[in-house]
C-alpha cells in the first residue's frame, strides 16, 4: 500500500513543473501576437507616425529641413 501511495504522490508531484513549462509557452505565444500586431501596425501606419513625430520636432525647432505650412 505504501509503494502505492508513494507512486501517486511522485506522479503528481511533476504537475507543477508541467504547468510551468506550459505558461512559458502561453506567455511566448503572448508575445509573439504582441510582435505581429505592432509590425502590421508600423507597417500600415508608418507613415503618418512619421509625419505626426517630424511635425513635432519641427514645432519644437529640433528638425533640421522644416516645411510647414504657415
Amino acid at each position: 500500500m505504501a509503494f502505492i501511495i508513494n507512486f501517486l504522490t511522485s506522479r503528481t508531484s511533476g504537475a507543477p513543473r508541467l504547468q510551468r513549462g506550459q505558461s512559458l509557452v502561453e506567455y511566448a505565444l503572448i508575445l509573439v501576437l504582441i510582435a505581429i500586431v505592432v509590425v502590421v501596425v508600423l507597417l500600415t501606419n508608418g507613415q503618418a507616425i512619421h509625419n505626426l513625430y517630424s511635425n513635432i520636432a519641427c514645432s519644437m525647432g529640433i528638425g533640421g529641413s522644416c516645411s510647414l505650412g504657415g
